[in-house]
């Protein structure tokens, strides 16, 4: 196989073949991303399935065949890419098989080269392989890079401060191109020297103050161009990532989104303090050239074989740092999100006596992003080695064979000195070039990473609802169906019913039968597959997205509470909420007697998940902290759960003297019979409705669950 394959990593933990994919369809030049397949199909719980995998690309125009793998001669003859499964929970792309070794893509790791006795222990024996390929034009259209879009708008909008700063490198390269010449006046006029000491010491003090000040002026021009660089990026990245569905973080880990979020330092690094100075290094090249050429030919020749020999092995450089860079980044994603996950679940690690597999496994994983550093930095240093040898010996070689020179009068001692210090310049400016290179590179993979964010698809509701509500008066859900991604079951089928406003409703039923993904339907955190949601006779995808906030409340199953006072916590985003709104919501919900306990009462600082808090305590500030928003529409997920039978019944008799319209998911028969009316689910449907009382006498579902959950008669 001539061509490579592209590698694109995997951004989620059950996207591998997802992103194996990706990998086929863009070498046959199908530029989808990975994002964008991850937008029309989803991924299933547990992952994709050869049948889906074998979908996917034949929506897209290539037809494969699954194959159970026998005798491995059938791999060596491929020369198209196959999707092998491998360990039997992965999937990895195989670019070439031979007698000896195997070239894999794994989306976890990278592109790598394996024994073939390591691919015959990994492999699965089964691969997916192909059969025919038909791939349209309009799907061979390649995305724009967002990051790179940005960077660019940057400069285009800061162009005087773009020019200033190339302005100040010319000058600052002016300055040092008179130094050669005068270090060449000195030496070959030195008799004059002598009666000119004085004007030529003011010329090198002139220099000097010359030198300083064009030095730190472009220096001051350089932090604002890299604050703005770190503005604009980190910006349109957190603008991003907010906005984006709630579907999009849900097998995402919270330390590679922050890995992800720390890329745009080194990408702003990388942009202000060498790409920004390839243009001026490349064009003193040229003046370096023409100064040298006027001196020595001979020697210019010597210079320009030596620098295209550095740069020939800075590219050589480039290519492998890059490879193993990528291989790095993933390393580090890997080791942060561990971290992330130790500190998060740090009682959960505590309570369990899981201290030393977690901090085995941060081991191994640290372990191979020291290793793969190391690999990268004993390669650079056998290879650029010789390019800071050859740095070193050159200039004795040109004094050497320009000594001859000056021997045979073809070159003045001063000629040659100037010729020297301009070599070193000449030099210089061709090793940042094609360092520069390496650092594009490596740009690449960054921008890889941060494009996964940037591209992926906003709401629609962000850009296309233009329905305004101010209240919630009626609910309305009409045959609504709902699943996760494109190849799984529905979660809920066929699902309708009608709230009028101010009605308190209960969705009951055994674990699993969807009811909290109805309520973050109806929050609008998802959006239904088939059907409609109405708020007043309105489709909730027509509803602009700051609306409904401004309609909804909702407490979480699993409330969130922030490294905030106890205040802020209550309030969160209400800034202008009147202060008794704020007293009533701490009463109804039983939160006086938290601050009771607490030594500066409201003004208390929580650590950050609420570790000193009990679960019933958190509940309580959840509760309040919806009860703070003058909300038409509250959606409770197992409010009460934590909570005892006595705080549970004054917080649910609270709950009925608000005028808003009330729908809770709730097991316990205590909160169920506050509501007025009670919607039964199972396996994502609705099957009962009714009061307490008239669901008990109907002896079916509701009754199995909270009288005879046995079943018996």
């Amino acid at each position: 196989m001539v061509k490579k394959i592209p590698f694109i990593e995997q951004s989620e933990h059950s996207e591998c073949g997802l992103a194996c994919t990706a990998m086929v369809l863009n070498y046959y030049d199908d530029h989808v991303t990975l994002s964008h397949l991850r937008d029309v199909y989803g991924v299933p719980k547990g992952g994709n399935t050869l049948t889906n995998l074998y979908q996917i690309l034949l929506d897209r125009g290539i037809e494969t065949k699954a194959i159970r793998v026998l005798e491995l001669d059938v791999l060596e003859e491929q020369t198209a890419p196959t999707i092998c499964f491998w360990e039997e929970r992965h999937y990895v792309v195989l670019e070439k098989l031979t007698a000896k070794e195997a070239i894999i893509l794994d989306p976890s790791t990278g592109r790598k080269k394996i024994r073939r006795e390591e691919f015959i222990a990994g492999f699965s024996n089964i691969a997916l392989i192909l059969v025919d390929i038909d791939v349209t034009v309009s799907q061979r259209k390649k995305a724009k890079n967002a990051t790179w879009v940005i960077l660019k708008d940057i400069l285009k909008s800061k162009k005087a401060r773009v020019v200033v700063f190339i302005l100040l490198t010319l000058l600052i390269q002016g300055v040092t191109i008179i130094v050669p010449r005068i270090t060449q006046m000195i030496i070959d006029g030195a008799d004059s020297v002598v009666n000119n000491g004085v004007q030529i010491g003011l010329t090198i003090l002139a220099l000097f103050v010359a030198y300083y000040f064009l030095q730190v002026a472009r220096g001051l021009v350089l932090i604002l161009l890299e604050n703005l660089f770190d503005l604009t990026l980190m910006k349109e990245f957190m603008q991003k990532i907010i906005h984006l569905p709630l579907r999009f973080f849900i097998n995402r880990s919270t330390g590679d989104l922050i890995f992800r979020a720390n890329l745009s330092v080194i990408i702003q690094q990388i942009m202000s303090q060498r790409m920004l100075t390839i243009f001026v290094d490349f064009l003193f090249v040229f003046i370096y050239l023409i100064l040298m050429i006027s001196m020595s030919v001979k020697l210019t020749l010597i210079a320009i074989f030596g620098a295209l020999l550095m740069g020939l092995i800075s590219v050589v450089n480039s290519r492998r740092v890059q490879s193993i860079t990528n291989k790095e980044l993933i390393a580090q994603s890997k080791v942060q999100r561990i971290l992330v996950e130790l500190f998060e679940g740090m009682e959960t690690v505590k309570s369990s006596g899981s201290e030393n597999e977690f901090y085995t496994k941060w081991r191994n994983e640290f372990k191979n992003q020291i290793g793969l550093r190391a690999e990268k930095s004993r390669f650079s240093t056998w290879v650029r080695t010789i390019q800071t040898s050859i740095q070193f010996i050159l200039p004795i070689t040109l004094i050497y064979i320009g000594l001859m020179q000056v021997v045979a009068g073809q070159v003045t001692l001063g000629e040659l000195i100037s010729f020297n210090a301009l070599a070193g310049a000449f030099i210089t400016p061709i090793v940042t070039v094609f360092d520069s290179y390496t650092e594009l590179l490596l740009l690449r993979s960054y921008f890889g990473k941060l494009n996964e964010i940037l591209e992926a698809k906003e709401s629609p509701r962000l850009t296309q609802a233009d329905e305004k509500i101010t209240r919630i008066d009626e609910i309305a859900a009409e045959d609504i169906s709902f699943k996760y991604s494109h190849f799984e079951e529905e979660i809920l089928t066929s699902v309708t019913f009608k709230i009028a406003a101010g009605e308190k409703v209960a969705i009951v039923g055994k674990s699993g039968s969807g009811k909290s993904t109805l309520l973050k339907l109806l929050a609008g955190l998802y959006d239904v597959s088939a059907g409609e949601i109405r708020f007043n006779d309105t489709d909730i995808r027509r509803i602009d997205e700051t609306s409904i906030k401004g309609c909804v409340s909702i407490v979480n199953q699993k409330p969130t509470i922030f490294n905030a006072s106890l205040y802020e916590n209550i309030v969160l985003n209400q800034n202008d909420v009147a202060q008794e709104r704020v007293e009533q919501a701490i009463f109804d919900s039983k939160v006086d007697e938290i601050i009771m306990n607490l030594p500066l009462g409201l003004e208390t600082q929580i650590s950050e998940g609420g570790m000193n808090l009990s679960g019933g305590q958190m509940q309580r500030i959840s509760i309040a902290r919806a009860l703070v928003k003058e909300t038409s529409l509250l959606l409770m997920d197992e409010p009460t759960s934590s909570l005892d039978n006595i705080s549970e019944n004054f917080i649910m008799n609270r709950l009925k003297t608000y005028d808003f319209t009330c729908i809770i998911v709730a097991h316990r028969l205590n909160t169920i019979k506050h509501f007025d009316r009670i919607l039964v689910m199972d396996q994502g449907r609705i099957v009962e409705e009714g009061t307490h009382d008239e669901l008990l006498q109907l002896k079916g579902h509701y009754y199995s669950i909270y009288v005879d959950p046995q079943g018996t008669s």
